[in-house]
């Protein structure tokens, strides 16, 4: 793995910098007398409030709360002041205090009144408490993140928010994950949501470390997102970090260090298994791969060790304020040779100035991201190879493949460890973003903001096969290619809030303007082979000798340059907080579409009703908040490559002589469609949010329909007329129905115990709609998805994309049984009839035999305290999904047994028929319950103590059980795509860690 070249002494003078800045900004000049405030900040339940801000009104001075929720405030102004201590979650509290020389003692006790209500979530251009929100919105907190070794903030949401499935399929530690918000809802663009971070529209989440993160704010629904116009369709995420805040430097360090083993393993049989049973069914293994005793899934394995470690400082007053992180994360994979190394430094400033009418805010980050990459072919390896092999054979034959056994002739068929030891692939990803806002009151209530940020990212990689590679691209020559991209994203955005109350009305107007210019693939791809040493791998390309007519830059990616220009707008009405009305229209204009669309609009409107501000319930004790609201928005998604609309030259597979030389051929790679446009996906979502005896219990229930047309598909077109054999095409469409719930509950709460739960549960029904595109006499019945490709299964596929029918419809043969005495599996055609395997035509025989996406998900987490215990237990899972196990039927060939190994699942089934079709022998129920994290933590007494603010140990374990009767690895596998649920055979294995962690604050 690449060491990282950052500076360590850069980031030791940042902090040394800081800190010389926050004590010179707190020494204060020309006091003539000493005079100290003090106290304490308490809850109803009088514990301690941690953290929370105290602020001398007429003054630029504020502290926070220790751990004992004291605080302490020197060298101030004799007299009157007005002190206000807020913290989030809490109603703020104000005292008047006249201060006289010396010590002053002002004590504080904060009402949870508000409960939620009062909080403020993110939404687009602004902010909003959520007692004013009409749209759909979830936030998550650190207190609720997911614990333990995390690799990526998407993890940290994880089974946290109904209606949104973060699905990282395996363990490995490189590999991101399929993240879908109320069902997909494309067939050929991506699904992932849009990122807002820090205001930052589409950065980089790299660019954010977990535990610089103070909230994620989930919006779900169009009329919430339909603000982000062509990129919102699958949702929007907002990312909150830190801050600096008014007060005395604030130091904090959290770290951990955790080992990873592999949770569960492929049931194969081990050497003294396979000898038993090839003896007793007469099978001949050759004499070369007898004798020995391998595990080839241990061989590639180990116990991965990953540490993680967090420093960062806030601090300053109220007109200047800084932040400053810096993280180093450090998660070695279970399989050898594999892991990633990364580490993210962020800065940050903000100004106040001209009575705080101006607001300056700058920051800076970059991620260092280095990554060691294996070939998931050695999964598959692992499995099959014969575990009386050897790994290593002195024969002079196997010199060749450097002294690996190898079995030359036999189908996908290679030493794991010989594939593990003799590829080599490192990435490297270095992003760096900066960001620049000015908000400029104007007139009181009258907001201009302006952001300005730039962002780029240097993308490289290196791969090297060695010369004694067994593949025959490189046996005897090796063989490297080379990947060095920059991508560059350039935003600007002016806009105009204003916020007017008169009496009981309020109304709140933003209208803005959006520049965005993006250039990716900015750089070069080139690959060669016939290497005379494996010394320097992919290094230096030039040492390989080609061979005539070997074009080194085939396929080299093209550079994507695209413009979106967006006009944007809101209006929001409110009566005494109890009638809520919203509307928002956004017009954009995106390059990577045709040149008849151009430009689209997207328009919403949402509204609430706050029951519990009515006449009629204010003597009611019941509820303490009870809200009825509903929405409709258009948004879209424009999630593809640019250059799809215009006709694309590129190498073809022949070459032509022409002056005696041979010629590379050229031709039309793609055909012109100047009426492609982006997909448009229109929700009515209709919510009820309610808390009962004052938020001991609340939560919200909701029904959504989103409905998504001028889906983007790529159509077979006949050529002629066509100059290409595909087309990229509007006209499809999809639907999405279902309902979210959510309830919390403070089941205990006093001063030495308490105990919160939340549960969500979310149900979505999808389905395809048309697929015929909006060109005439072009269009497809149903589609064929999901191609197997075991051994002698050629052609085959599993899924189909079909009209009435939910994407990750399996689409395979019935089976019925297996016939003992002949020696035949059974199957059923649609028309009833009962056949061999030999008889079945594919597709023409299969029929609907299961699904892949779930009927409904959960999450249910439990947060329980006891003095300074505390325990968090979170629970996750699926139902009502099915899993194609084709690494089941892969090793279920109980015939070939001699040649590669078996499960002992197949030998247990006792089936003596080699599979050669995919049936629903090998769908499996995919249902799931997950012991996903448990975390134990202890926080020390620390009040009082001269150097520490804060300090807590902790303990987690993650992916502790799983409840399910899937027999493969693990149930929870890839859900994107057009062909979702597939256990494919090279399925990197599901990890079980446990991690020992610290959390201190000076």
């Amino acid at each position: 793995m690449q060491t990282f070249t950052l500076c360590r002494g850069w980031v030791l003078s940042l902090f040394l910098t800081l800190w010389g800045c926050a004590f010179t900004s707190h020494a204060e000049a020309g006091v003539v007398q000493s005079v100290i405030l003090q106290g304490r900040v308490l809850d109803e339940q009088g514990e301690p409030v941690v953290g929370a801000t105290v602020v001398i009104g007429d003054t630029k001075k504020a502290t926070s709360t220790d751990m004992d929720g004291r605080y302490s405030i020197s060298n101030l102004p004799l007299g009157n002041h007005t002190i206000t201590v807020k913290m989030m979650g809490l109603s703020n509290s104000s005292q008047t205090v006249r201060l006289v020389a010396g010590e002053n003692v002002l004590n504080f006790t904060m009402s949870n009144g508000m409960d939620a209500l009062e909080e403020v979530v993110v939404i687009g251009y602004g902010v909003a408490k959520k007692k004013q929100v009409t749209g759909s919105i979830a936030s998550v907190t650190p207190e609720e993140f997911n614990k333990g070794v995390v690799g990526s903030p998407d993890q940290l949401l994880a089974g946290k928010v109904a209606g949104l499935t973060v699905n990282r399929s395996g363990g490995d530690p490189t590999a991101g994950a399929t993240i879908q918000l109320r069902g997909p809802s494309s067939l050929t663009a991506s699904s992932a949501p849009l990122y807002v971070i820090d205001g930052v529209v589409g950065a980089n989440i790299e660019l954010v470390a977990p535990d610089d993160i103070v909230s994620m704010d989930v919006m779900k629904d169009a009329s919430s997102t339909a603000i982000y116009g062509s990129r919102a369709a699958n949702g929007v995420i907002f990312v909150t970090t830190k801050r600096g805040k008014a007060g005395a430097p604030v130091l904090s360090y959290s770290g951990y260090a955790a080992t990873e083993r592999v949770a569960n393993r492929v049931n194969v049989l081990n050497a003294s298994e396979h000898k038993m049973f090839v003896e007793e069914h007469g099978l001949a293994v050759a004499g070369s791969e007898t004798g020995y005793d391998t595990d080839w899934q241990k061989e590639i394995t180990r116990t991965g060790f990953s540490h993680n470690h967090n420093l960062s400082m806030t601090g300053g007053s109220e007109g200047t304020r800084y932040n400053a992180s810096v993280n180093y994360f450090n998660n070695q994979g279970i399989v050898k040779r594999n892991g990633i190394e990364r580490i993210i430094a962020r800065a940050g400033i903000d100004q106040s100035a001209f009575d705080n009418r101006l607001k300056l805010a700058f920051n800076m980050a970059n991620s260092i991201n280095n990554s060691d990459h294996v070939d998931y072919g050695i999964f598959n390896g692992a499995a099959r190879y014969l575990p009386t092999s050897p790994i290593m054979s002195d024969g002079a034959e196997y010199v060749q493949y450097g002294g690996y056994f190898q079995v030359p002739g036999r189908t996908n068929y290679m030493n794991p460890v010989a594939m593990l030891n003799q590829r080599d692939e490192t990435r490297s990803n270095n992003t760096l973003l900066g960001n620049f806002k000015a908000d400029l009151t104007i007139l009181d209530g009258l907001v201009w903001s302006n952001v300005l940020s730039y962002q780029r990212t240097h993308y490289d990689k290196k791969y090297y096969m060695h010369r004694t590679d067994f593949d025959s691209k490189a046996l005897g020559r090796g063989y490297g290619d080379r990947t060095n991209l920059k991508h560059i994203d350039k935003i600007l955005e002016t806009y105009l809030n204003y916020n007017l109350t008169r009496g009981q009305h309020t109304v709140d107007a933003m209208a803005g303007y959006s520049y965005q210019r993006t250039k990716n693939n900015d750089g070069m791809w080139a690959s060669s082979v016939g290497f005379m040493s494996d010394d320097l791998g992919s290094n230096n390309l030039n040492l390989g000798t080609l061979p005539e007519g070997y074009n080194p830059f085939t396929d080299s990616p093209a550079t994507l340059e695209s413009l979106l220009i967006s006009f944007y707008g809101r209006l929001g009405y409110s009566f005494n907080e109890k009638y809520l009305l919203s509307a928002s229209l956004r017009k954009d204009g995106s390059s990577k579409f045709g040149v008849n669309n151009r430009w689209a609009t997207f328009p919403s409107v949402s509204a609430a009703w706050r029951l519990t501000k009515e006449a009629f319930m204010e003597n009611q004790t019941l509820f303490s908040e009870l809200k009825i609201r509903a929405g409709y928005g258009v948004s879209g998604n424009q999630n593809i490559d640019p250059y799809r609309q215009i006709v694309i030259f590129g190498p073809q597979n022949g070459q032509f002589l022409y002056n005696g030389k041979w010629m590379n051929a050229y031709g039309v790679n793609q055909n012109a469609n100047p009426d492609l446009k982006w997909e448009t996906t229109s929700m009515f979502n209709v919510g009820l949010d309610f808390e009962l005896w004052k938020g001991r219990l609340g939560g919200s229930v909701e029904y959504y329909n989103k409905e998504t047309k001028d889906l983007l598909y790529e159509y077979d077109v006949p050529s002629p007329p066509y100059q290409f054999n595909r087309l990229l095409a509007n006209g499809a469409t999809m639907s999405n129905k279902g309902v979210e719930i959510v309830l919390n509950a403070r089941v205990v709460s006093n001063s030495n115990f308490s105990y919160n739960t939340t549960v969500n549960f979310a149900r979505n029904i999808n389905e395809v709609g048309s697929l015929t595109s909006n060109i005439e006499n072009i269009g497809v019945s149903q589609r064929y998805e999901g191609g197997i490709g075991l051994e002698g299964w050629t052609g085959q596929t599993a899924a189909i994309v079909l009209p009435g029918q939910a994407l990750g419809t399996f689409y395979v043969a019935k089976y019925v049984g297996y016939d003992e005495v002949a020696k035949r599996t059974i199957y059923q055609k649609p028309s009833g009839e009962l056949v061999t395997q030999d008889q079945i035509s594919a597709p023409d025989d299969y029929q609907i035999m299961g699904h892949a996406l779930p009927k409904f998900t959960y999450g249910w987490n439990n947060n329980l305290r006891y003095k300074n215990w505390d325990l968090n237990i979170f629970f996750r899972g699926m139902y009502g999904n099915q899993v194609f196990n084709a690494t089941r039927a892969d090793l279920s060939r109980l015939q070939q047994a001699n040649v590669t190994n078996i499960s002992k699942d197949a030998v247990k089934e006792g089936v003596f028929e080699t599979p050669l079709i995919a049936s629903s022998r090998f769908i499996e129920d995919g249902s799931f319950l997950r012991l996903d994290n448990a975390t134990l933590g202890y926080r020390f007494a620390v009040a009082g103590h001269k150097y520490f603010k804060q300090a807590r140990i902790y303990a987690t374990g993650q992916n502790l059980f799983v409840l399910t009767d899937y027999t493969g690895v693990d149930p929870e596998v890839g859900l994107g795509g057009l062909a979702p649920g597939i256990d494919n055979r090279n399925y990197y294995p599901r990890t079980r860690s446990f991690s020992l962690g610290v959390n201190l604050t000076f």
